[in-house]
């Protein structure tokens, strides 16, 4: 996620020492592609078990910092550790093997300075070119160099052999193995540093530790059945790099599941398989495997993985990586939540209610390779599409109505000049009439055709925005009687065969029942339409640059919180919690509010705002109902919270639907939600209310679940009077 100028703002000391430890010690943390900085600390604590690897390991991160701020890079990759890790594991590896000389402190320092400015280059490089990440190949490269240079300087090289012994000596054999290998991959080959490692690695993520599990028990089958690795590094070099494969594969570039677990084991074996390849070919010019098999295989596997034309099973994570429960909830999330096909999302092409007379898999037209399509008319409040005895064009109540651009796109084709039929009269010579062809994404067209001759008001290369008029509905082409055809397709060629077509943040009204759906493929006789604003006032919490206090109740005590708007580079809004540190992000359009998932501290009231507030069109009526999809952990108390996140990738999904509804008393709206799911009595396992006053805004947010009732009040109180 991007950073906030504030946030990167590093002028004053408090903000540099900040921006420090906070790339130091996520620099610690991303050798589990964490960033985290309990995490780092806990790892920093872990090299500390051989000092003078801890304090090599230390001066390499510190000069790393300051290269990258004296050369200006990144500062988003800086603070989140990602131009120091390579540095980092460059420092640690000289304090395990390099004698102190004046010789090896500058090759130290040199190589600290080789692996910043090769991060920055591989990230550019194979970030760019093949969608990879750089891992750590900055640090191998620059390492075995720097092992080729001790030898001719005559640097002294000091080995750090695995000696058993303490604890070592006490435990089974697998965990003194495993742990030992936790604190290899640090140079710390030490059971005491791989508690420590392990303990920050379930305080992370505890799906990691199963897949790290899961990696170790493949390594040591492999290495039971050679002799030959079974005294010094090689075990442990075998174990962590199998580790490190299945935490990556399993859960950080790939969304946790059963497959992605199957697709871990499989990296494991390959990995192995390399390891044990690679040793004796390692042995002759006398370099350590360090991480080396982790990356072949990793790379191997992802950029082989990114040529499958469907990528659902595993599926690859596409969006901005994080912890693998984060990875989960977030699919698991946008799934329910919105369930598209698409990152764009698509509108009603129409103002006002059209009813869907054709659907996919229709009778008449929709078939075969043009199935995914919709066709839409306008029917009267007597039932009827038409007045009168429905033979003139001017008789339908679509006729010459306005169609709308679905989604911002490039107008691609423009057909004008097709006359209108007569009512019963096809044209099938010209079968899709007058029609826009609109260019949205790579493969990713729409279509509205049958418009009304002479009436297209864009041109060919034309920008047009979603909500943009693009003609008037018409009766030309294969019609036969006046309506709007709609269809997603793949290519520029005019009627080509369609892919999945869908509406996104729709009202369907359906059996008498009106629900706002966030995807919906309408069905024959569903009444589609945007939602519409109630003109009553901002639904939004919270309005450009203002500050709300809210007095905060929960079962952790009362606070006062104070909560402002924000916006990233990337023209992202957010709300933030200034005493919390949490935020949320948001969308807001003229008729919608939409908030996502809380970020970094779940006990902000930011987070019972999302509950309460999840998504709200701007449209006042009793009878419109909407469901949307909380993350169901944020409701359990600790110990449950641990358990499911062991379970949750083997759970089809681990979120809770919520129904919602809008009730008005003069100038009090208040939106009232309530779980699907019931509790031990019967009752909506979560239920929430947010009270609006028209004019004011947000005045009052509460949520019950399992038993714990949490209330924020609006306050014009300082944060003193906390």
């Amino acid at each position: 996620m991007a950073l906030t100028r504030e946030e990167m703002d590093t002028g004053s000391g408090q903000h540099f020492f900040g921006f420090f430890l906070d790339a130091s010690l996520r620099s610690y943390s991303q050798i589990f592609f964490s960033r985290s900085r309990f995490f780092g600390a806990l790892l920093l604590l872990a090299t500390a078990v051989v000092p003078r690897i801890a304090l090599s390991g230390l001066i390499a991160v510190a000069m790393a910092f300051l290269i990258t701020r004296l050369l200006h890079f990144s500062d988003d990759l800086t603070r989140n550790g990602l131009l120091g890790y390579n540095s980092l594991l460059i420092g640690l590896g000289a304090g395990a093997l390099l004698g102190y000389t004046v010789d090896a402190v500058v090759l130290g320092c040199v190589g600290v300075i080789a692996a910043v400015l090769m991060t920055v280059a591989l990230h550019a490089a194979l970030g760019n070119t093949f969608k990879l990440p750089p891992l750590t190949l900055p640090f191998l490269f620059v390492f075995y160099l720097m092992l080729g240079s001790a030898r001719l300087l005559d640097v002294p090289l000091e080995p750090l052999p695995a000696v058993p012994g303490g604890f070592e000596v006490s435990l089974p054999r697998p965990v003194s193995i495993y742990l030992q290998s936790l604190g290899a991959l640090f140079f710390a080959p030490r059971v005491e540093a791989g508690i420590l490692i392990l303990i920050g690695l379930l305080v992370h993520s505890r799906i990691a530790v199963f897949l790290s599990l899961i990696g170790f028990g493949v390594a040591y089958l492999i290495e039971s059945r050679l002799v030959l690795l079974m005294d010094g590094w090689l075990p442990m070099v075998l174990c962590y790099n199998a580790m490190l494969t299945t935490i990556a594969l399993g859960g950080v570039w790939f969304v946790p599941s059963p497959a992605s677990m199957l697709l871990a084991a499989g990296g494991a074996l390959l990995c192995g398989i390399a390891a044990i390849g690679l040793a004796p070919l390692m042995a002759v010019p006398g370099l350590p495997i360090l991480i080396l098999p982790f990356n072949l295989t990793v790379l191997l596997m992802l950029y082989g993985m990114g040529q499958r034309l469907i990528g659902h099973r595993p599926k690859a994570v596409d969006f901005p990586i994080g912890a693998p429960e984060e990875n989960l909830r977030y699919f698991q999330a946008r799934s329910k939540r919105f369930g598209t096909h698409y990152l764009l999302r698509f509108r009603a092409p129409f103002l006002g209610g059209w009813t869907c007379t054709q659907e996919t898999d229709g009778e008449y037209t929709h078939r075969h390779h043009w199935r995914h399509a919709f066709d839409f008319e306008v029917r009267g409040t007597d039932g009827t599409f038409f007045r009168g005895n429905g033979t003139r064009l001017e008789d339908y109540r679509c006729y010459r109505l306005p169609i709308l651009s679905t989604a911002d796109g490039t107008v691609t084709r423009v057909i004008d000049d097709v006359e209108d039929n007569p009512i019963g009269s096809p044209n099938r010579k010209q079968n899709w009439g007058n029609l826009v062809l609109i260019y949205h994404a790579p493969g990713l067209y729409s279509l509205v055709c049958h418009l009304a001759q002479g009436s297209i008001n864009v041109r060919e290369g034309q920008c047009v925005r979603r909500g943009d008029i693009l003609g008037m509905c018409g009766n030309s082409g294969r019609s036969y009687k006046p309506h709007l055809h709609f269809q997603l397709q793949a290519s520029t060629t005019i009627g080509a065969p369609t892919v999945v077509t869908e509406l996104h943040d729709v009202v369907i009204e359906r059996d008498g029942g009106v629900r706002f759906l966030s995807t919906s493929v309408p069905q024959l006789g569903d009444t589609v339409r945007n939602p519409g604003s109630s003109g009553d006032g901002l639904l939004l919490p919270l309005t450009k640059d203002e500050e709300l206090i809210f007095e905060f109740q929960s079962h952790t005590g009362g606070r006062l919180e104070t909560i402002k708007d924000g916006m990233d580079r990337e023209g992202s809004r957010f709300f933030r919690s200034v005493e919390r540190g949490a935020r949320i992000y948001y969308d807001l359009t003229e008729d919608l509010f939409r908030s996502y998932d809380t970020i970094r501290n779940r006990h902000s009231v930011l987070n019972v705002l999302h509950a309460a507030l999840a998504s709200v069109p701007f449209e006042i009526r009793p009878d419109l109902r909407w469901n949307d999809h909380l993350q169901l952990c944020q409701f359990l108390p600790g110990p449950a919270r641990v358990l499911m996140d062991f379970a949750s990738p083997f759970m089809r999904s681990t979120l809770l639907e919520m129904e919602y509804h809008i009730e008005r008393d003069g100038s009090q709206l208040t939106v009232v939600g309530e779980s699907l799911r019931k509790g031990g009595n019967s009752l909506p396992y979560v239920t929430t209310r947010a009270d609006i006053e028209v004019g004011r805004g947000l005045q009052c947010i509460e949520v019950k679940a399992g038993g714990r009732h949490h209330i924020a009040r609006r306050t014009t109180a300082g944060p003193d009077a906390c």
